[in-house]
C-alpha cells in the first residue's frame, strides 16, 4: 500500500497539471482609428497643469508602451524590485508592470538634474531633485495605473502598471502575446494604451485547447 499512495498522487498531479489551457491574442494598431491625442498634462513646480507636445525622439516602438494582463485566478507573484532608469531624458524602460508592494528604483543617468513624480490616484509621489549618479525609490503598494513624469523636463513620460496577475505581458513585435498554463475559468484580458486607455473583455478558458481574444486600438501618435 506504500508503495502505490505516491504513484497516486503523481497521477493526481498530473492531471492537475494537464487541465490548464493556453491564452492566446492580438492586437492591432488601425490607422483608421487615428485621433488627435490629448498632450499629456505636465505640472510645474508651482503645481500648475501646463501641456507640452512630446519630443519624437521619445516615441517608443509601435506596441512597446501597451500593456496586457490576465485578471482572476491565482494570487499574485511576490513584490520585487524594478528599475526605471532616466537616460538622454527618457524614462528607460517607459513601462513596467510590477505586482503589489513591488519597489521601483528610478537612477538618474543623465549629467543634470531630474525631479521625478506622479499625481496619479493609484501612487502619488514626488522624488526631489537629484544629480547623476544617484538613485531615489518608491514603493507602489495598490493596484493601478502610475503615470510618471519629470518636473524638469515635460517629454519624459512613463506608466508603471501595478496589478496582482500572475499572467501579464507587454505584446511582441507583431501584436502578439500568449500565456500558456491558465487553469479553466473565467477572466478579464485587460489592456492599457495611452490613447485608449483602459480596457478589457471577458473570455472563458475551457480545460483544455485554447481562447483567441483580439483588440482593436488605435494608432498612438507617440508611438510611431
Amino acid at each position: 500500500m506504500n508503495k502505490i499512495a505516491p504513484i497516486a498522487v503523481l497521477v493526481c498531479l498530473c492531471a492537475t497539471w494537464v487541465q490548464a489551457s493556453e491564452v492566446r491574442g492580438e492586437i492591432t494598431l488601425a490607422k483608421e482609428m487615428v485621433r488627435k491625442a490629448l498632450p499629456p498634462a505636465v505640472y510645474d513646480l508651482r503645481g500648475i497643469a501646463v501641456h507640452e507636445k512630446p519630443s519624437p525622439a521619445a516615441s517608443p516602438r509601435r506596441f512597446a508602451r501597451i500593456a496586457v494582463w490576465l485578471e482572476g485566478g491565482l494570487s499574485a507573484p511576490a513584490a520585487g524590485l524594478a528599475t526605471m532608469q532616466q537616460r538622454g531624458r527618457r524614462f528607460e524602460p517607459d513601462l513596467l508592470i510590477i505586482s503589489p508592494g513591488s519597489k521601483v528604483n528610478f537612477p538618474n543617468l543623465d549629467p543634470i538634474f531630474h525631479n521625478i513624480f506622479s499625481l496619479s490616484r493609484t501612487q502619488a509621489f514626488d522624488l526631489g531633485y537629484y544629480a547623476e549618479g544617484k538613485s531615489h525609490e518608491a514603493l507602489f503598494s495598490r493596484q493601478g495605473i502610475v503615470q510618471v513624469y519629470c518636473h524638469v523636463h515635460p517629454e519624459m513620460y512613463g506608466v508603471i502598471v501595478v496589478t496582482s496577475s500572475r499572467w501579464t505581458a507587454k505584446p511582441a513585435a507583431d501584436g502578439t502575446f500568449s500565456w500558456s498554463d491558465v487553469p479553466p475559468g473565467k477572466y478579464r484580458v485587460m489592456v492599457w494604451q495611452r490613447s485608449a486607455g483602459l480596457i478589457h473583455k471577458t473570455i472563458s478558458v475551457p480545460e483544455t485547447g485554447s481562447v483567441q481574444v483580439n483588440f482593436n486600438l488605435p494608432e498612438d501618435d507617440i508611438d510611431k
